[in-house]
């Protein structure tokens, strides 16, 4: 496929060929530039996995290891994350030391990793790991932590060896404690705090930053940028719709994205199309059924793409609407899985796609290996590795951080939001639990709502959410001024075990249990247009 595009140029898009026998490939680029390939071996032995090396022609494919490796209950699968070092790989509970190194491999060793805080162990936790990164420096690795009050807790710690394992040490957690702090300037109301520690993707500006996903304050996930040497917080991704990991280029001009912007028939952009002040407090309830929706529907049987889409960072931190460029399956048929990784040129990207529907539990997946070659793109310099932080200034450490994920999440919160030139919101938050399957619920009250005084919001927006029973979000709210527009809206998906469906018939009010639109200035946008 050859595509051509006036920020990036002439594009052509391949897929790398693998030898015959090869069982659901995944496939990241080394920090050297050959292309490391997870992938199964023939037979019923569901912990037996292979790791070879070829390089993005298809070229000089070899096997540098085969075995066993025994997923752990609490774990999500296997990774391959390599070290820059080009000698280790991070596969998730383990390290697969390669000697002399991943290119040229004549004996692996599989080390076992062993997380802290007992993570394997607390009934709090739901996955002591969901997403693994290995930064730069060989020395540091940050994960998400999934929990059981449908929360996630991100870390970040350093690495050690001994002598029958790794371990992780000067463990601290780099995620926000709480969604609120009190307001030092309105008594009796509250702030929201930066959310900080979603799932991590990537280590950014040398190893002193993390790209996740986050809320850049919209209701829908952004990527971000999260400092680990200070306090600030930049958002990548600006889109009204899905936009979740992000994967810089080595010289951090260029990002590959997954995202819904490029499929027009399952983006929920209409949730996200009108800023309001409190979206990203609001949107929390919703982060998994569009998550089901946008991404594992589409994977299995819905119509569509998660990307990727190649996007110039600068533009798409400036400009709201900016799209960048699609890289997925023109025929629809392959849909993106991650991981996604750019050569170490900063010309190639790579990344995976599988064939819709075949993703079943006890099954393998039908995966493809797929290449971008950036013919026109000069690259600069990739970013140099900087010296780990000495100390990460929000980080919850020690016994703080052992407390705070022994405690569950407050089941309710209730509190008042003042607007900083006038007006108020009120926020009631119900959280949800998996294990007693209580609802989650979220409502956010406009009342003359101003920061600026520019732009005033009134009216509300609620969710009630649930794995089981599925998700109910209704809009009914206006702002005036600066930015005009209106959200009259109701939104329902179905639960997981129905596909997590937006269901179109009538509700017991007579209503369609999904219909109306949201409008900002003069762009609107219906949920009627994502009926299936």
């Amino acid at each position: 496929m050859d595509l051509d595009s006036t920020d990036f140029g002439r594009i052509h898009v391949s897929t790398v060929p693998l030898p015959d026998g090869i069982q659901a490939p995944s496939a990241t680029y080394t920090y050297a530039g050959s292309v490391l390939v997870l992938h199964r071996t023939a037979g019923p032995d569901e912990d037996r996995y292979a790791l070879s090396v070829v390089a993005d022609d298809g070229t000089g494919f070899r096997r540098i290891f085969e075995g066993d490796i025994p997923e752990h209950a609490r774990a999500n699968g296997i990774r391959h994350m390599p070290f820059a070092d080009n000698r280790r790989v991070l596969l998730g509970d383990y390290i697969l030391e390669c000697s002399p190194d991943i290119d040229s491999c004549t004996r692996a060793e599989l080390v076992p990793l062993e997380y802290p805080w007992d993570l394997e162990h607390d009934p709090l936790t739901s996955h002591h790991w969901s997403e693994i990164i290995v930064s730069p420096d060989d020395e540091h690795m940050a994960w998400t932590i999934l929990r059981t009050d449908m929360g996630a807790a991100a870390a970040w710690g350093r690495l050690e060896r001994r002598a029958d394992r790794y371990t992780i040490e000067d463990a601290t957690l780099i995620s926000s404690a709480s969604a609120f702090e009190p307001d030092p300037e309105h008594e009796g109301c509250v702030i929201p705090t930066p959310v900080r520690g979603g799932e991590v993707k990537q280590f950014v500006r040398g190893g002193t930053a993390i790209s996740a996903v986050g809320s850049a304050g919209g209701f829908l996930p952004d990527s971000v940028i999260q400092s680990l040497d200070g306090d600030a917080f930049t958002p990548v991704t600006r889109a009204p719709g899905y936009d979740e990991t992000t994967i810089l280029s080595p010289d951090e001009r260029l990002g590959i994205v997954m995202t819904s912007r490029a499929s027009v028939e399952t983006n929920p952009a209409v949730l996200g199309l009108l800023p309001r002040p409190l979206a990203g407090i609001a949107g929390r309830g919703a982060s998994w059924a569009a998550y089901m929706y946008t991404v594992s529907g589409v994977r299995t049987f819905r119509r569509g793409n998660i990307g990727p889409v190649l996007i110039d960072i600068a533009r798409s931190q400036a400009e709201p609407h900016y799209e960048g460029i699609s890289l997925a399956d023109p025929d629809g048929e392959w849909v993106y899985v991650s991981p996604l990784s750019w050569h170490p040129s900063g010309t190639r990207v790579m990344w995976i796609e599988t064939l819709r529907g075949t993703m079943r539990p006890g099954a393998h997946a039908t995966l493809r290996v797929r290449i971008a070659h950036l013919r026109d793109h000069v690259p600069s310099e990739p970013v140099a590795v900087r010296p780990a932080p000495a100390q990460i200034p929000y980080a919850i450490t020690g016994e703080d951080a052992a407390a705070v994920l022994a405690t569950p999440t407050p089941a309710s919160f209730v509190g008042r939001v003042a607007g900083r030139h006038s007006g108020c919101a009120s926020v009631e938050l119900r959280s949800g639990d998996i294990a007693t399957g209580r609802e989650g619920f979220t409502r956010v009250d406009y009342d003359g709502f101003s920061d600026d005084g520019l732009t005033f919001y009134d009216g509300f927006e609620e969710i009630t959410s649930s794995f089981a029973a599925g998700t109910r979000y209704r809009a009914d709210l206006a702002a005036t001024g600066e930015v005009d527009g209106e959200m009259r809206l109701r939104v329902t998906w179905s639960g997981i075990s129905a596909g997590t469906r937006l269901l179109f018939d009538l509700g017991e009010d007579g209503n369609p249990r999904s219909f109306g639109f949201a409008r900002a200035g003069s762009r609107r946008l219906d949920i009627a247009d994502l009926s299936e």
